[in-house]
């Protein structure tokens, strides 16, 4: 009997030793000695795609893309996924899938990613470092997969002493690849009080990037279409390509600029005896985007334009949007703008009237990702 509590002893001192030794390092010992990480079957025995977060989880589904640090993933229990690839120990992949690294360098193949390493294709796979690695979109993607888009609607009705319609919309359209972004956006506002319209400009603009490098990218072309009436503008066209260079490229942090040397024609919606309806000049367009992911369902969202061109045609011009959106679904956002348009030399008009400079705006609306 003795010898018994002996053991007895020593067994429960041994174990509580181990869950001292399991408290001190911070973690708590669930599995028996000798047990070993569960991984997923070899790609060659399994159809779905894997994915192994820092904390040890692993998840099935499918692989959609990593683009700007961000890995999305669709899981068939929990739906679509967004991952900062900081989080992502491991990512396995037994389908065609098409990688862009730093150095421009393309591969395609099922992949198998570690927390230093890329390894694409099969019995030989070519190793690639994981830190040089730009991008992934699945191999054979449908168009459709390329695209993604976010729409605002806001609507303000107002009656009694005074009828008002005032109608704010913002859209923004994407196509990415590996190596290319296409950029569609629109923002217009229009607005009757009393049946008499006060406001009514809308502005559309489109760009094409080929990135160059992880941070450099071309810009070529870039378009805009901008009209408003009350600042006599009857359409303004501006043409331009140049550079663009991400100056912070974080997870939750996203900074770039672009310089770009254009062409703008300019026809205003009514001018005084002798003047030219239509005035041409060369301008230099600069432009800032910056994206800080605050927490997961807050962002803000500051963009700026500056167009230096000649006096006779505005001379300095600006735009400016700062958004605050806040996720309150998966598919919904509460967006709210505040919108600075300044022409630093407005057009009188044919009656004499020249505009003011500035135009500010607070645009509130419901936002829909797609």
């Amino acid at each position: 009997m003795k010898a018994r509590g002996v053991l007895v002893t020593i067994l429960l001192s041994g174990g509580l030793l181990r869950a001292l030794d399991a408290q001190d390092t911070g973690r708590v010992e669930t599995r028996p000695p000798g047990a070993t990480d569960w991984a997923p079957p070899p790609p060659a025995q399994d159809s779905f795609d894997w994915i192994q977060l820092e904390s040890g989880e692993w998840l099935k589904g499918r692989l959609e893309a990593l683009q700007d640090e961000k890995l999305e993933f669709e899981s068939e229990e929990l739906d679509d996924l967004e991952f900062e690839w900081k989080d992502v120990a491991q990512v396995r992949s037994p389908h065609i899938q098409d990688l862009l690294f730093e150095d421009k360098q393309t591969a395609s193949g099922p992949i198998s990613i570690t927390r230093e390493w890329v390894a694409v294709g099969g019995a030989a796979p070519h190793t690639f470092a994981r830190a040089l690695l730009l991008s992934i979109t699945r191999g054979g993607s449908k168009e459709r997969n390329y695209w993604s888009g976010e729409a605002t609607l806001g609507l303000t009705l107002r009656t009694g002493n005074a009828e008002e319609v005032l109608y704010n919309a913002q859209a923004g359209l994407q196509r990415r690849t590996p190596a290319t972004r296409f950029d569609l956006d629109y923002l217009g506002t229009l607005s009757r009080t009393d049946g008499v319209e006060s406001s009514n400009n809308h502005r559309l603009s489109v760009e094409f990037d080929l990135w160059l490098s992880r941070r450099l990218y071309l810009v070529l072309p870039s378009a805009e279409y901008y009209t408003d009436f009350f600042q006599n503008i009857d359409r303004r066209i501006t043409l331009g390509a140049g550079l663009g260079y991400d100056l912070v490229d974080r997870s939750a942090l996203e900074w770039n600029v672009t310089a770009k040397p254009s062409y703008q024609s300019t026809r205003f919606d009514s001018v005084q005896a002798g003047e030219a309806e239509s005035k041409d000049a060369g301008a230099f367009v600069f432009g800032s985007e910056f994206d800080w992911e605050i927490s997961k369902r807050v962002d803000l969202v500051l963009e700026y334009q500056g167009q230096f061109t000649r006096e006779e045609v505005g001379g300095t011009l600006h735009h400016s949007v700062s958004t605050l959106e806040i996720e309150l679904t998966k598919v919904f956002d509460l967006d709210i703008s505040f919108v600075w348009d300044r022409v630093a030399n407005p057009q009188a008009d044919g009656n004499g009237l020249t505009p003011e400079p500035d135009d500010f705006r607070l645009v509130v609306g419901i936002g829909v990702d797609f």
